[in-house]
C-alpha cells in the first residue's frame, strides 16, 4: 500500500513517472503550440550545417522535445561565393516557416512544423526535430542501403524533386533529406530556397510522373493565399516567382497528361 501511495504522489508531483507519459503532440496546431510557447531548457550546435544553427531540447507541461533553431537571416542582390556569382542571394530562417507552410498548403506533409519565435532576441525558425530518424540519404547513399519499397521510396523522391524546383531550392543536399524507420522521406533546411526567379532552376528535375495530390495543390495554389499565409516571410517578388514558377510544373505536366492521359502520368502521394 505504502508503495502504490508513492508512486501516486510520484506520479502527480510531476516526477520521472510522470514525464515519462506525457508524449509529445502529434498534430500540426499542438506542435506549433508547443514550438511557441515551450521553455528552453539547454541547446548546443546542430549537427552539420554551416548557418550556426542551433538543437535545443524544449519543456511545456511536462512534454519534451528538440527542436532545431536558425537565425540566420542574409540577403543580398547578389554574392560572390568561391567564385561564383549567385544572384538573389538569400539565406534566410523565414524561408523555413515559408517551406512548411507551403508544404501543407500542397497537402504533402514531408516538411516538419515550423514557426517562428524569437531566440536571444532576434527572431528565428523553431522547427520540430524529426522523430525517429534512421538515417540521411547521404548516410543511405554511403552505405549503399536500398529501400524497402523502392516504388514508394521514388514517388517519395519525385515529390522532392518537384517541391524543389517550385521553391527554387539553392542548397537541396543529401543530408537535408530524413529517412524515418517508416521510410517516410522528410525534407529540411530550406535556408537558400524561395528565389524570385519565374523559370525552374533545372526543368529536367521533373519527372514524367507526379503525385496527383501535389498537382491539384498546385492548381489552386493562388496568390491571396500565399499573400496571407507568407506575410512577413515572402516578399511580393518571391511570391510571383513562386507562382511562375508554379505555372511553369503545371504546364509541364498538363502537356504529358495531353499526350499520355492521366493513368501513366499521376500516382496517389505515399502515406
Amino acid at each position: 500500500m505504502k508503495a502504490r501511495q508513492a508512486l501516486a504522489l510520484l506520479v502527480l508531483a510531476g516526477g520521472p513517472l510522470a514525464a515519462l507519459a506525457a508524449d509529445p503532440p502529434e498534430d500540426d496546431a499542438s506542435r506549433e503550440l508547443f514550438l511557441q510557447e515551450a521553455r528552453i531548457v539547454k541547446t548546443r550546435a546542430a549537427p552539420g550545417g554551416i548557418t550556426r544553427s542551433l538543437r535545443a531540447t524544449l519543456e511545456r507541461e511536462g512534454v519534451t522535445h528538440d527542436a532545431n533553431i536558425q537565425t540566420i537571416d542574409e540577403v543580398s542582390p547578389k554574392r560572390d561565393l568561391t567564385g561564383a556569382l549567385e544572384l538573389d542571394f538569400r539565406d534566410s530562417y523565414r524561408n523555413n516557416v515559408a517551406a512548411y507552410r507551403l508544404d501543407r498548403i500542397l497537402g504533402l506533409r514531408m516538411v516538419p512544423v515550423t514557426v517562428v519565435r524569437e531566440h536571444k532576441s532576434q527572431r528565428a525558425a523553431f522547427t520540430w526535430w524529426v522523430d525517429r530518424v534512421a538515417m540521411s540519404e547521404r548516410e543511405r547513399h554511403d552505405k549503399r542501403q536500398q529501400p524497402k519499397d523502392p516504388e514508394r521510396w521514388n514517388r517519395q523522391m519525385r515529390v522532392v524533386r518537384v517541391f524543389d524546383q517550385l521553391i527554387f531550392n539553392f542548397d537541396r543536399n543529401l543530408g537535408n533529406l530524413l529517412i524515418d524507420k517508416d521510410w517516410r522521406v522528410w525534407m529540411i533546411d530550406h535556408t537558400r530556397a524561395f528565389k524570385i526567379f519565374k523559370q525552374l532552376r533545372d526543368e529536367k528535375q521533373l519527372a514524367d510522373t507526379c503525385a496527383r495530390e501535389l498537382l491539384a495543390g498546385l492548381r489552386t495554389l493562388s496568390q491571396e493565399d500565399l499573400e496571407v499565409l507568407m506575410s512577413g516571410l515572402l516578399n511580393d517578388e518571391q511570391v510571383e516567382g513562386l507562382l511562375g514558377r508554379r505555372d511553369r510544373i503545371v504546364a509541364h505536366y498538363d502537356r504529358l497528361i495531353r499526350e499520355r492521359g492521366e493513368g501513366p502520368v499521376l500516382y496517389d502521394l505515399p502515406r
